[in-house]
C-alpha cells in the first residue's frame, strides 16, 4: 500500500494513508502523510499473542481487533481528510469504513486493493484457507453452502455489530454476508497479483483490474550478494565478530513473517536442517529472541533485509507463505519451501506447488517443531532441475511494468 501511495505521489497526488504506529516512519520516508490508529502497544498486544498465527483464533483477533476496533476512528479520520470532488479512497481490505463511506458519499470514488488471490471468492476454483483435509472445495454447491455458513458462523459474528451500528448511525440500511458481495468496491477493484497466479476475478465484471505484483526486483545482484550477508565479520547486534561460511556455497533463506514472534522453534528446526544438508543458512527475523543465543558456523542471524537483492544469491527460501514474501521469491527466482499458519498463506502455499516453483510443508505450525518433512522438501527444491528451470521461468514472466505502478494509474483515473 505504501508502494502504491509512493506511485500516486509521484504522479501529483497528497496521499494519506492510515496504519499501526511501527509502519509510520515507512510512509513519511515515502513521501506519504501518515496518521496511525493503531498505537504501538496495541499493535503489539494484537500480534503478541500465538493464537493470532493459528486458522480460526487468528481470523478472529484480526476480525474483532483489528477491522472492528479501529473502524469508527477510520471514519472519522475519512470524513475528516475528505475533500469533497478531489478525493479518492483506497481500501485494503479490512478497511470496511471505506466502503460505509462509499454507501454514504457514492460521489467519493473507493478503490479495493486485493493483495491475495485467497481473497477471491470462487464457486469453480475456491482458494484454499486451512490446512485441513476435509476443507470443501468442490462441487460448486458444496461451494455455497460453505460460503454461506462461513458467514453466519464466523465472518458475520464478528463484523456485522460494529458495520451495523454505524451505519445505523448514519442512516444507512444494514448489511449481511459482509465479505461475500458487499465489501467489495463498486467503483473498482484492483488484485495486486498477476492473472496467472489467480484465481482470476469474474470475466464479464468491468470493475476488476489484475495490476500484478508490486515489487523490487534486482536480479542482476552478483550470486555472491547472500554469501556475503552470511560471511559479514560483524554482528547485527553487538558489532562483534559472525560466523563465516566456508566452501562459497549458496545460503538457504529462512524467515517466518517480520511480524512473527514466537519461531524460536522454527528457526531451531532451520538450524537443524542446515546442518543435515550441509548448507549455509541466514535467519532472518526482527524479534532478536526468536533466535537462539549462540549460533553454528555457517549460520547467520539477521534483522530486515531487501529481499529483492538478497535472494537472487540464495539456493532455496523457507517461509511462511506471506504474499509479498512469495511474490518476491518468484521474482528472484528463488525455490521456495512454504509453511503456512493462517490466513492466505494456504493458498500462496498451494498455487506455488501447483505451479511447480518449490513445496508447501503441511499440519504443523510454525510455532511448534516442524515435520521431518522440512528437510526432504529443501533436498528437493536444491537440487531438483525441473523446479530451479520453473522458478526461473516464472521470472522471466515479471518483466513487465511493476504492479503498484499500474494501480497507481488505476487509482489515478479516477482522482481526475
Amino acid at each position: 500500500m505504501i508502494a502504491i501511495g509512493a506511485r500516486l505521489r509521484s504522479r501529483g497526488f497528497d496521499v494519506a494513508v492510515s496504519l499501526a504506529e511501527p509502519y509510520a516512519e515507512l510512509a513519511a520516508a515515502a513521501g506519504l502523510e501518515p496518521f496511525p490508529l493503531i498505537n504501538r502497544q496495541r499493535f503489539d498486544e494484537l500480534l503478541g499473542t500465538a493464537e493470532v498465527w493459528q486458522p480460526l483464533s487468528g481470523l478472529r483477533t484480526v476480525l474483532s481487533g483489528a477491522a472492528s476496533e479501529f473502524l469508527r476512528p477510520h471514519f472519522d479520520l475519512i470524513r475528516r481528510l475528505r475533500r469533497p470532488g478531489r478525493t479518492v479512497l483506497v481500501s485494503h481490505p479490512l478497511d470496511f469504513a471505506s466502503r460505509i463511506h462509499r454507501d454514504l458519499a457514492p460521489e467519493t470514488p473507493l478503490v479495493d486493493v486485493l493483495l491475495s488471490p485467497a481473497m477471491v471468492r470462487s464457486l469453480r476454483s475456491p482458494p484454499r484457507i486451512t490446512p485441513w483435509w476435509f476443507e470443501p472445495r468442490y462441487p460448486p454447491w458444496l461451494m455455497a453452502i460453505s460460503y454461506r455458513i462461513g458467514d453466519y458462523a464466523l465472518l458475520d459474528r464478528y463484523l456485522s455489530p460494529c458495520v451495523n451500528r454505524l451505519r445505523r448511525e448514519l442512516g444507512l440500511p444494514p448489511v449481511r454476508r459482509i465479505m461475500d458481495r458487499w465489501w467489495l468496491s463498486p467503483d473498482r477493484v484492483l488484485s495486486l497479483y498477476p492473472e496467472w497466479f489467480g484465481p482470476t476475478p469474474p470475466s464479464d465484471d468491468g470493475r476488476w483490474q489484475a495490476c500484478g505484483f508490486p515489487l523490487r526486483v534486482n536480479r542482476d545482484r552478483p550470486i555472491g550478494a547472500a554469501e556475503s550477508i552470511v560471511n559479514d565479520r560483524r554482528d547485527p547486534e553487538t558489532g562483534g565478530p559472525a560466523p563465516t561460511v566456508a566452501g562459497g556455497r549458496r545460503p538457504i533463506f529462512f524467515t517466518p513473517g517480520t511480524a512473527h514472534r514466537h519461531a524460536r522453534a522454527f528457526f531451531r528446526e532451520s538450524i537443524e536442517a542446515c546442518q543435515t544438508l550441509g548448507m549455509p543458512g541466514v535467519l532472518a527475523t526482527t524479534h532478536r529472541a526468536n533466535l537462539p543465543n549462540d549460533l553454528p558456523p555457517g549460520i547467520r542471524g539477521v534483522g530486515y533485509v531487501d529481499l529483492a537483492t538478497t535472494l537472487p544469491g540464495c539456493a532455496a527460501i523457507v517461509h511462511h507463505g506471506g504474499i509479498g514474501t512469495t511474490a518476491q521469491a518468484i521474482a528472484a527466482g528463488c525455490p521456495q519451501v512454504i509453511m503456512p499458519m493462517a490466513f492466505d498463506q494456504f493458498h500462496n502455499a498451494e498455487r506455488v506447488v501447483q505451479l511447480g516453483l518449490g513445496q508447501a510443508v503441511l499440519g504443523r505450525s510454525l510455532l511448534n517443531r516442524s515435520s521431518p518433512g522440512l528437510i526432504a522438501a529443501l533436498a528437493s527444491v536444491t537440487t531438483d532441475a525441473t523446479i530451479n528451470e520453473a522458478c526461473r521461468g516464472a521470472a522471466d514472466r515479471l518483466t513487465g511494468r511493476d504492479g503498484a505502478d499500474v494501480a497507481a494509474e488505476q487509482i489515478s483515473e479516477l482522482g481526475r
